[in-house]
Parts: C-alpha cells; structure tokens; sequence
C-alpha cells in the first residue's frame, strides 16, 4: 500500500509539471503572429472614418502586439523555479498570443 501511494504521488508530481509548461509550439505560433499582425496593424488607419470605435480598439491591440507581446514571451520562457514566479510564467506564456490574434480578427472584419 505505502509503495502505490508514493507511485501516485509522483505521477501526479510529474503530471503537475507537463501541465505547467508552456508549449514551444505556442511560442512559434506567437512569434509568427507578431509581424502579421504589425501589418494588418498598418493597414487599419484606413477604415478610421468608417468605424472610428473598432479601429480604436484595434490600434491598442496593434501596440500591444508588437510592444508588450514579445515581453511576453520572453517572460514565458524563463527558467524559474519559485511557485509564483512560476505560475506567472505560465500566464505570460497563455496571454502573449491575444494581441496579436485579436489585432488580426479585428483587421479582417473591416
């Protein structure tokens, strides 16, 4: 009985830390979203007249897609071993793709 229960006290240690990372592949697809966005971005300033709001928020998104995203990443790919420092990692790594997505969807709805 003691030996099972150490046994699942380390799966489920092991499983804790796979959930915890934050995929290499989402840091790709973020990096890679980033230029896309910064063009679409551009592209916004056009429709101003049109749809003043969505091209407000749009430009926030824009800003941030190119300014506070690549922090993000950064950030998501420290190596930190604190609890706190941790669990801010993972939020950095989960919230870095926004901008740029939302500048994205905002664009292609004009």
């Amino acid at each position: 009985m003691h030996k099972t229960t150490s046994v699942l006290l380390a799966d489920r240690a092991a499983e804790a830390r796979a959930i915890g990372k934050v995929s290499i592949w989402g840091t790709v697809a973020t990096v890679a979203l980033i230029p896309v966005a910064f063009i679409f971005g551009c592209l916004a300033g056009m429709a101003r007249e049109v749809h003043p709001q969505t091209v407000a928020v749009l430009i926030t998104c824009w800003w941030a897609s190119w300014t506070v995203t690549p922090l993000l990443v950064v950030a998501s790919r420290l190596p930190l071993r604190h609890p706190t420092l941790a669990r801010a990692r993972r939020w950095a790594g989960w919230v870095a793709p926004f901008p740029p997505t939302v500048t994205i969807l905002l664009s292609l709805g004009l």
